[in-house]
Order: structure tokens, then sequence, then C-alpha cells
């Protein structure tokens, strides 16, 4: 399957989400697979006319029926979990939105990109969707959780990520070295703390 084929679930959505620079522009965005809710809409389906069934045939008492919605709860939050999830990538940054009663949005530079994976597991193989794992340097990871075609996603993300890297050598050169801040900054304490050591001892040589 190739790169064009893949399907953007939410590629006819416009990106008001994210804001983009002057000189941004959008590789592409998708979201999570739709289908993947089918089961859910299965069971409340099922659930429901259990419920109604079980009612007409005296079995429960008509109060029953207000299980119902407790059974259809689930699949309609799914629903609005999914449709409201989108994974998008720009000329500058990977980011995500999700949220179904607010909204939460995390960008972050392609040049903080170390790694991309991606998982599947048995029924997402045998029709064609999966996860990709975005690691991020110093930050956890982002996913791009069901989504079609997870081969040509990570392939695409990985080709947003050399062109990033490419677009500015120093930036992408200091990516590569891994740790946060505060790890650095222990560091670069140590090494003055070597510093007053070897000072205070070439002193007391002198000294002498």
């Amino acid at each position: 399957m190739t790169e064009e084929a893949t399907p953007d679930p939410a590629s006819e959505r416009p990106l008001e989400w994210l804001v983009l620079a002057a000189d941004e522009e959008l590789h592409f965005q998708t979201g999570p697979r739709i289908q993947t809710i089918y089961p859910w809409f299965a069971l409340a389906i099922v659930g429901s006319l259990a419920a109604v069934a079980a009612v007409a045939l005296e079995l429960v008492p008509p109060l029953a029926l207000l299980s119902i919605p407790a059974v259809v709860a689930p699949a309609a939050w799914q629903y609005a979990r999914v449709t409201r999830t989108t994974f998008a990538v720009t000329t500058h940054r990977i980011a995500t939105r999700s949220g179904v009663l607010g909204v939460s949005v995390r960008a972050v530079p392609l040049e903080c990109v170390q790694n991309t994976q991606r998982s599947q597991h048995a029924v997402g193989r045998l029709v064609g969707y999966g996860t990709v794992t975005v690691e991020i340097a110093g930050g956890s990871d982002l996913r791009f959780w069901d989504v079609d075609d997870p081969a040509a996603i990570q392939t695409r993300l990985e080709s947003a990520r050399e062109q990033g890297r490419g677009a500015d050598p120093d930036r992408s050169a200091v990516a590569d070295v891994s740790g946060s801040l505060e790890q650095w900054e222990a560091v670069l304490e140590e090494v003055r703390g070597w510093r007053r050591t070897l000072e205070r001892s070439e002193s007391r040589s002198r000294s002498n």
C-alpha cells in the first residue's frame, strides 16, 4: 500500500486547533480509525435489545429500561473520543488534539523526535490499523493510536523528521544529545565542583 492510499479520517476537518507559523505548512493530519468503535456499538445494541426483550417477556420490570442509557453511554463516549482526536504533522512540529469534555493540545518540535515505533495487535494486523509511538527527547511520548496503515504513517513521520532536522543542522545536533535540562545542569554543577577542587589543590601546591 502506498502512502498516497493511506486514509486520513481527519483530513477533511480544518486545522483550527493549531495555529501555524508564517513559514509553517501542514504535512498531513489523521486520526483514529472510526471502525474501532464498532464493537462498542454492537455491545450497546445487543444490551439495549436484551433489556427490551426482557421487559417484553416480563422477565424484569419496565424500570429495567432505565438501564439502557448506561449501556449506550460507553459507545457514545468512545465515539466522541475517536472523532475528537486528531494527529497532525507540520514542517516544524508534531501535534495532537484530544479530549471529550475539554480540549487538550500538545505540540513538540520535529527536532525533539528521537525515534518512532509502531505496534499492532492481532486484530489490527488483520484489518490494517495500529499505533505509532513517537519518542520525544526529555519528554513523554506521543501516540498516534489506532491509525490506518501505521507503516505508512511511520514512514511519513520519519520523512517529516528528517526534513525538519535537515532544515536546521545546529538544532538537530542539539536534539541528538539525550537528557533533560535538569540532568545537564546537575552535570554542569558537578564539573564546577571538580574545577573548584583542582583550583584549591593548585593553590595549596603553590603555597608550599
